[in-house]
């Protein structure tokens, strides 16, 4: 028998877990999260769930949440094959949420990237590396890649990257990209314990939506 991995639920019944101090992750990244939020949310962005999945408790519900609800699937995808149950994602997002008439807390914060063991990359910071000689790894699946992908970036899927990573150059910069940052931290993380240095492993954040999202083209 399958098993779900998460229920989608819908603002209203996120709304009323809300009231009753259930825990909410938002998977956003900071800059989004300092804007506007769900009051009371956690951040852990999506790109660092692979280092912090940890201090989300596994005893309890959890509601996660991102922009759309795409990002916040993949967390919740994530948090399943590490064996969380009783996850919730907010079908729709924020955006759904604040569509609905919900509150939201606008109050201006700093947020902030925790250390990770690699180094995180704006798009223009990635660009930069790029334009100095890195060497682009997309750890998308192969129809993702094809649909476009950062000029110039070897497809090397997640699934197969613990058989490949022998082929990654460990004289260059690398700049890891995936779609939204998720699966691109796992990998850095795994190169950077795997001998990699973590000066000279980037991870691009906000994948590459956030690479088109930041005015840069892709090659299809």
């Amino acid at each position: 028998m399958l098993t779900v991995p998460y229920k989608d639920i819908n603002p209203q019944e996120a709304r009323r877990l809300q009231e009753q101090k259930v825990l909410f992750v938002d998977v956003r990244e900071p800059e989004e999260f300092a804007q506007v939020r769900i009051e009371g949310a956690e951040l852990i962005p999506l790109s660092e769930f692979a280092g912090r999945f940890s201090e989300i408790p596994k005893d309890q519900p959890v509601v996660l949440y991102c922009r759309s609800g795409n990002r916040s699937a993949q967390a919740a995808g994530w948090l399943s094959a590490k064996g969380y149950s009783n996850l919730l994602n907010l079908d729709g997002g924020i955006m759904a949420w604040y569509q609905a008439g919900l509150p939201l807390d606008t109050e201006p914060l700093e947020a902030t990237y925790h250390d990770t063991a690699f180094t995180e990359l704006t798009p223009h910071e990635a660009q930069q590396w790029i334009q100095e000689g890195a060497y682009v790894v997309d750890v998308r699946e192969p129809y993702e890649y094809a649909m476009g992908h950062v000029p110039g970036a070897v497809n090397i899927p997640l699934g197969r990257f613990t058989a490949e990573v022998g082929k990654l150059p460990k004289d260059r910069k690398l700049v890891v990209v995936c779609a939204s940052g998720g699966r691109s931290s796992q990998a850095s993380e795994y190169l950077v314990g795997h001998g990699f240095a973590k000066e000279k492993v980037g991870n691009l954040e906000g994948g590459t939506y956030g690479w088109m999202s930041a005015g840069f083209e892709v090659e299809r």
